[in-house]
C-alpha cells in the first residue's frame, strides 16, 4: 500500500518498544498492512451472519425480559426499531469506511482517526476496549454465578469466585491462541446454535411456569402486573437494547472477510432480523410470564428443571466460544495502537507482547467480575457508558464528517442528528439509572 494512501490513518514508530508511538508515514503503512493481513476475503455471507449473531445473541437475552419490565410492553417496539437502526447505522459506517477514493479504512478506530485525527483514534480505541471488555465481564459473571447455582442444586457448595476464575481461564485459551477474527468462524456457528437452543428453552419454560392461581413459581405474593408503557424507563431501556446490537466495532473485521463485500448491507439486515426474532421470543415470553416480578437473569425466575439446567450449561459454553470474537476485536485495536505488530517489533516480540497484553486483559476482567458480580447492573452500566456511543453516535458522526454533509440528503442529515440526540439522552439517563441500580445491588449484596 502506498504512503499517500496511508495518510490520515493511525501511525506508529518503527521501534521495538510497544510504548513508542510516533505518527510517521512508514509506520502508518505498517498498521494498515497488519489490518489488511488480518482479513482474508474468502469468507461467505453465512459465516458473517453467524459471527454477528454470535456477538449479539447470548447472555444478554437473559436480561431482556427485565428490560421490558423497565419500560413496559412498549419495549417490544423498541427492539424492532433498534434492529432497523442498527442495520442503518452499519450501512452508514461502511460508507464511512469507503469514503476515501481507492481506500478502505480498515477498523473502527481508524475511521474515527480519519475523521477527527489522533484524539478520535484514541477515543474510539478506548470505547471499543470498554465495550468489548464490559461485555465479557457480564459473561464471566453470569457463567460463574450459574455454575455455582447448578452445583447448588446438586448439593455442592461451590464458591462463585472459583467458578468465575475457571470460566476466565477457559476463555483465555482461545483468546491468546487465535490472533484474528478470520480464525474463529466455526466457534461462532457453535455459539449461535447453543444460544438459539437456550432462547427456545427459556421461552417455552417461562410459558409453562407462568403465574396462575393454582400453580406459580417462584412463590409470588400475587399475580404479576403488566404495563404497556413506562416512560421513565425508556432511555435506560434504549441503552440496554443498544448493548444487544452494538456490533459496529467488529463490522470492519467481519466485512473484511467477506468474499463479496457488497453483500454486507443485506447480510447485516438478515443478521439483525434473526437477532431481533430471538430477542422478541425471549423478552415477550419472559415478561408475559413474570411481569413486574421478572428478574435478571431470567433463569432465576425458573424452577430447577433438567431442560433449564441443560440450557444454562449451553449458554455457558456459548459465552466461552463468543468471548474470543469480542476480545480479539478489542485487543487487535489496542495492540495496533501500541505498535504490537510483526512489522514493528518482529514476530517473537510481537507474540510475547500480545500474549502478555491479552493475559493481563483477562486478569483484569476476572478481577472486576469478582469485585462487582451483578449481571444486570453491569450490562446496564456498560450499555450506558459505551454502547450508546458505539451504536448511536460515533458511526453516524464519522459518516457525516467523512462523507461530507453537503453530499448527504437533507432528510438523512435530520435522521442522523436525531440518532445522535437519542444516543446522548440514552447515555446520560441510562448512566444515572445504572449507577443507582448498581449502588442498590452493592448495598443489598445481590442484583
Amino acid at each position: 500500500m502506498s504512503a499517500d494512501k496511508a495518510s490520515g490513518s493511525a501511525g506508529f514508530s518503527d521501534t521495538s518498544s510497544a510504548a513508542s508511538i510516533k505518527p510517521d508515514v512508514s509506520s502508518e503503512t505498517a498498521v494498515e498492512n497488519v489490518l489488511e493481513h488480518s482479513i482474508s476475503r474468502n469468507g461467505n455471507w453465512i459465516g458473517a451472519v453467524f459471527n454477528i449473531m454470535c456477538i449479539s445473541i447470548g447472555t444478554g437475552t437473559m436480561n431482556l425480559p427485565a428490560v421490558v419490565k423497565r419500560c413496559g410492553w412498549f419495549g417490544i417496539i423498541l427492539f424492532v426499531l433498534m434492529a432497523v437502526i442498527g442495520w442503518y447505522v452499519g450501512v452508514l459506517f461502511r460508507r464511512a469506511m469507503y469514503s476515501r477514493p481507492g481506500k478502505r479504512i480498515s477498523s473502527f478506530a481508524l475511521v474515527t482517526r480519519e475523521a477527527f485525527g489522533a484524539p478520535g483514534y484514541w477515543f474510539a480505541t478506548a470505547i471499543t476496549y470498554l465495550y468489548c471488555c464490559g461485555t465479557v465481564i457480564s459473561w464471566i459473571i453470569v457463567s460463574g454465578t450459574q455454575i455455582t447455582r447448578l452445583l447448588g442444586f446438586a448439593g455442592v457448595d461451590f464458591d462463585k469466585k472459583i467458578s468465575m476464575t475457571i470460566i476466565a481461564v477457559v476463555m483465555w485459551i482461545p483468546f491468546t491462541a487465535l490472533k484474528t477474527l478470520k480464525e474463529i468462524t466455526i466457534s461462532s456457528v457453535f455459539g449461535v446454535l447453543t444460544a438459539m437452543f437456550t432462547v427456545i428453552v427459556l421461552a417455552v419454560t417461562s410459558l409453562q411456569h407462568k403465574y396462575t392461581d393454582s400453580y406459580h413459581y417462584p412463590e409470588f405474593d400475587s399475580a404479576p402486573n403488566h404495563t404497556f408503557i413506562i416512560g421513565a424507563g425508556i432511555p435506560s431501556a434504549l441503552a440496554s437494547i443498544s448493548f444487544m446490537y452494538a456490533g459496529a466495532v467488529a463490522f470492519p473485521h467481519i466485512e473484511g472477510n467477506l468474499r463479496k463485500p457488497g453483500q454486507f448491507g443485506w447480510m447485516l439486515f438478515l443478521s439483525n432480523t434473526l437477532v431481533c426474532g430471538a430477542y422478541l421470543l425471549s423478552s415477550v415470553t419472559g415478561y408475559f410470564a413474570f411481569g413486574d416480578q421478572t428478574v435478571s437473569p431470567i433463569l432465576n425466575n425458573l424452577p430447577n428443571l433438567a431442560i433449564v439446567n441443560a440450557a444454562t450449561i449451553l449458554i455457558i459454553i456459548h459465552v466461552v466460544f463468543a468471548a474470543p470474537v469480542m476480545l480479539v476485536s478489542a485487543n487487535l485495536e489496542l495492540e495496533l495502537a501500541l505498535g504490537v505488530m510483526p512489522q514493528v517489533m518482529g514476530k517473537k516480540k510481537e507474540f510475547f507482547w500480545r500474549l502478555l497484553m491479552r493475559t493481563f486483559t483477562m486478569g483484569v476482567l476476572l478481577a472486576v467480575s469478582i469485585a462487582i458480580p451483578y449481571f444486570g447492573q453491569v450490562i446496564d452500566l456498560v450499555s450506558a457508558i459505551s454502547t450508546t456511543v458505539v451504536f448511536f453516535m460515533v458511526p453516524v458522526i464519522c459518516y457525516v464528517k467523512l462523507y461530507g454533509w453537503r453530499r448527504i440528503p437533507r432528510y438523512e442529515l435530520v435522521l442522523c442528528a436525531l440518532l445522535v440526540a437519542i444516543g446522548g439522552v440514552a447515555c446520560v439517563w441510562g448512566l444515572i439509572d445504572a449507577i443507582k441500580s448498581l449502588r442498590t445491588a452493592v448495598k443489598n449484596g445481590h442484583g
